[in-house]
């Protein structure tokens, strides 16, 4: 592995930390970000060149997917979304007009950038046009959370000693070795079966069966539930309703009201979406391979990222110095470690298997019931 490969590795496991950290927490829109993982791409706009810099922006986006679970999800094609474009209109502008934009100016224009991406792939992929009434909240909090975002920054682009490390030519991470988690085949194939049943279930009822039993697979496959995320999907996705009446009103609030044909879309639309990241869960615990150089870069991204979630606790000093202390330790450790792929307890199979074909019947049930 080349001294340039392990440095666009790392970069991206800082990145995915904090993309995870920002994961937990909560939001009214499952999507909806502060942007604290864009302090590291700040940081190397002009030590990493633009075929390095875009390459730690898709591995934000594939390792973030991988450990959050929601890399086969919508939520991935949108954070891909915001990714790309806020990355690469930071890289454009200090390329083209280096010194004459500061990394506030960049951060700016990064957040605007990605808002609006966002929003647009979300309208296509999950909310439809009337999730363009959250353009002004997503809107103002970027460019707030991106200010403050441009100026640590800065600032720790003057006192920070990763940063000087990382333009150093010479200066060689250490190459944690690491454990590949062992890759369940049919739980990958059990997940895309399920993929497509899901998105061809019918009915209200049935998608909430198919639902629940997605749930179980999930557990099944050693992912954790966290019920917080798509309880804001469904209330966010039912009060977005209001903006797209249809059918027989059930109840008003003032000038809005609820109507039967909106809720029962909104409902049957949340069901499908939190199946499908139940779904993307599983097909994430089945370890799927990815070969080649592309593989090995990425497996060493989530080597680096599983040494960065346990270098904090014994640093001191203010927030700067503890992460600059957390960041240059795991830089310059070298450690035998399991990556995050790895389960930690086997998949039942047979029990996979079983629920996978009470959910392709279910499935088939709707179409005839």
């Amino acid at each position: 592995m080349s001294r340039t490969e392990r440095k666009i590795a790392f970069v991206a496991a800082v990145t995915l930390l904090l993309s995870t950290l920002e994961y937990l927490i909560p939001k009214p829109l499952p999507f909806l970000r502060l942007g604290l993982a864009n302090l590291p791409l700040l940081i190397i706009l002009d030590s990493f060149s633009l075929k390095a810099y875009s390459i730690v922006l898709l591995l934000k986006a594939i390792g973030q997917g991988m450990v959050s679970g929601t890399l086969f999800s919508y939520l991935f094609f949108i954070s891909l979304a915001g990714t790309l474009s806020s990355g690469l209109v930071m890289k454009a502008l200090k390329v083209l007009l280096k010194g004459n934009v500061s990394l506030v100016g960049c951060s700016l224009a990064g957040a605007f950038v990605s808002n609006l991406a966002q929003l647009e792939v979300a309208s296509l992929v999950a909310y439809g046009p009337s999730i363009w009434v959250a353009a002004p909240l997503m809107l103002t909090l970027g460019l707030v959370s991106s200010f403050v975002l441009g100026l640590l920054s800065e600032l720790y682009l003057q006192k920070g000693s990763l940063p000087k490390a990382l333009s150093d030519q010479q200066f060689e991470l250490a190459i944690p070795l690491t454990e590949e988690a062992k890759h369940y085949l049919w739980v990958t194939v059990a997940s895309l079966l399920c993929v497509a049943a899901v998105i061809t279930t019918e009915g209200l009822a049935f998608l909430a069966l198919v639902t629940a039993l997605m749930y179980v697979l999930q557990l099944l496959s050693g992912r954790k539930l966290r019920l917080l995320p798509p309880a804001m999907l469904l209330l966010s996705l039912v009060l977005l309703s209001l903006f797209e009446p249809n059918g027989k009103v059930l109840f008003s609030l003032g000038s809005v009201a609820f109507t039967e044909g909106s809720l029962i879309l909104a409902l049957q639309k949340a069901l499908r979406l939190m199946s499908l990241l139940a779904a993307s869960q599983c097909l994430v615990a089945s370890n799927p391979k990815i070969r080649g150089k592309a593989g090995a870069i990425l497996l060493l991204t989530l080597a680096y990222f599983s040494i960065l979630s346990t270098s904090f606790r014994d640093t001191k000093g203010n927030l700067t110095e503890r992460v600059d202390q957390a960041l240059m330790r795991a830089a310059m450790r070298e450690e035998t470690i399991t990556v995050p792929r790895k389960q930690k307890r086997a998949i039942n199979t047979s029990l996979f298997s079983l629920g996978t074909v009470l959910v392709l019947v279910v499935a088939l049930s709707s179409k005839f019931l």
